[in-house]
């Protein structure tokens, strides 16, 4: 369990790394920054992985959305 655990973070640390958020504001998409698309197809290439890619869009539709 711990390793999907870490898997996951390792996910979603890479892609809050594309959107910037002061301390007490959340994460903010704005239309001059990445897609989700680009993020998650950025997820694929550097984790190799569908079922990244997958999570990643899961995770930032739900953020985001």
């Amino acid at each position: 369990m711990g390793k999907v655990k870490n898997w996951a973070m390792d996910i979603e640390e890479f892609c809050n790394g594309y959107f910037y958020a002061g301390a007490d504001q959340p994460f903010v998409l704005d239309e001059d920054d990445f897609t989700i698309d680009e993020v998650v197809e950025d997820v694929q290439m550097y984790f190799k992985s569908n079922a990244a890619a997958k999570y990643a869009k899961e995770y930032l539709e739900k953020t985001f959305n």
